[in-house]
């Protein structure tokens, strides 16, 4: 159940892709062509699915560890934590992939991974939270009124 909660590697590897496009609707001319040849853009793009394979698998493994002494935030910044070197590798071939794209797209890619990443802590939260077997958004309960004694 872990990987449903857990889109955020799921739509790094989609948004691959869309990072390697042009904007939808722009009133200035096409980008002259990457500096890059096309293979070079399929090649970074493509080592991107195992970092984000190898970084959703980290969260997933991490998730199972998370001690329930510990609240669901603190679990997700140490699950974070110990998976810091798979997230440097996606971001690491993000970046790479990024590279081999025009300067104005770059920047939305990297707004975009930034964005996705940043979702990630909140989604390791609720998935920690629905382990419990509480809604990501639970309010705690109210304690029923303690009975007078007659």
């Amino acid at each position: 159940m872990f990987l449903k909660c857990l889109p955020a590697a799921a739509l790094l590897l989609a948004a691959a892709p869309a990072f390697a496009q042009p904007p939808a609707a722009s009133s200035t001319p096409p980008p002259a062509a990457s500096s890059q040849p096309p293979s070079a853009q399929s090649a970074a793009a493509a080592a991107i699915q195992p970092a984000a394979m190898a970084f959703g698998q980290c969260l997933q493994t991490g998730l199972q560890g998370v001690p329930a002494t510990v609240t669901p935030e603190a679990g997700a910044a140490a699950v974070l934590g110990g998976c810091g070197t798979q997230r440097g590798a996606l971001v690491a071939a993000v970046e790479a992939m990024l590279a081999t794209l025009p300067a104005d797209q770059q920047a939305a890619g990297r707004a975009q991974l930034q964005s996705r990443l940043g979702e990630v802590p909140t989604q390791l939260a609720d998935a920690i939270r629905q382990s419990r077997g509480a809604a990501p958004t639970a309010a705690p309960a109210t304690p029923p009124p303690a009975a007078t004694p007659h």
